[in-house]
């Protein structure tokens, strides 16, 4: 048994057999569809969404549990179970689930909330170091993740700026203007805020190898271990050939992919592809 209890947000993007292995407690987000409030995992997945935004025309809108859903979802964990409480939080620069935990920690004892500064398997990652450390000082454990959490890079190419244009984080501008000129534009993740990065042009497939490429042309500044990709790629043999192009690299010990929550693949929209690299220490 574990010294600590880990939980997290579901936007961590961990699957479910990862999450029952390792005693993960996850907190649900929510993703607004056709008026309903609904639990965005495990049920709604990211291609249900797309499916309702392409019917409808409308996007969906996610919001945060709020401090009440964390302070009962925090209080129902420590009346079964005495050990210390790790939560490890979506970033506070994109989301309120941090400030919202911390809130709620305030009611229950020994609750010790991370903020990953990532989102995905860019939380994911902590999680799954929380929940396999053998570490026995809570204060200790924190410290470890919060030196992790900054060697994690994370960045993703989008093929369109639909989803960003009619979630307000874009121009119509903007997005006509790409579209047209078929710009492919990066989003980079960096002290818990994103931003635009790299813009790369013509047929999205050709683009994606090309980030891949540029990403990775100082592999070795990477850890060798594993590499997590997180994607909302529709064409399975695409996405196989994108993996393999990195294993050919002949790098990375291994490659594994998971696909992006309905929370998440609100804000990227389909066919987004991306990965989280840990720098090697200093």
């Amino acid at each position: 048994m574990s010294n600590f209890i880990v939980t997290a947000d579901t936007t961590m993007d961990l699957p479910m057999e990862v999450i029952k292995e390792l005693d993960i407690r996850p907190i649900i987000s929510y993703v607004s569809m056709g008026g309903d409030n609904l639990p965005d995992w495990p049920d709604i997945t990211s291609q249900d969404l797309f499916d309702y935004v392409k019917q409808s025309g409308q996007l969906p809108k996610t919001a945060a549990a709020n401090p009440t859903d964390y302070e009962d979802f925090f209080r129902k964990i420590r009346e079964e179970d005495s050990r210390p409480i790790i939560h490890i939080a979506k970033s506070s620069g994109v989301s309120s689930c941090y400030e919202n935990a911390v809130l709620a920690s305030r009611e229950i004892p020994d609750v010790y909330v991370v903020d990953s500064l990532g989102l995905s398997t860019g939380s994911g990652m902590l999680v799954m170091m929380a929940a396999k450390t053998d570490k026995t000082d809570p204060k200790e454990l924190v410290a470890e993740l919060d030196e992790f959490k900054t060697r994690i890079e994370c960045s993703f190419v989008i093929e369109t700026l639909d989803y960003l244009y009619k979630g307000g984080r874009c121009s119509g501008l903007a997005a006509l203007a790409a579209g047209l000129l078929k710009l492919r534009p990066e989003i980079v993740m960096e002290n818990g805020k994103m931003h635009a990065g790299r813009k790369f042009r013509g047929p999205y497939e050709k683009c994606l190898y090309t980030f891949i490429d540029e990403t990775f042309k100082d592999i070795e500044r990477f850890e060798p271990g594993i590499l997590y990709i997180n994607h909302t790629i529709q064409d399975r043999k695409l996405l196989e050939a994108l993996m393999q192009h990195i294993r050919d690299f002949n790098y990375f010990e291994d490659v594994k992919e998971f696909t992006a929550c309905a929370a998440i693949a609100t804000h990227c929209g389909p066919n987004t592809f991306g990965f989280h690299p840990v720098r090697k220490k200093a």
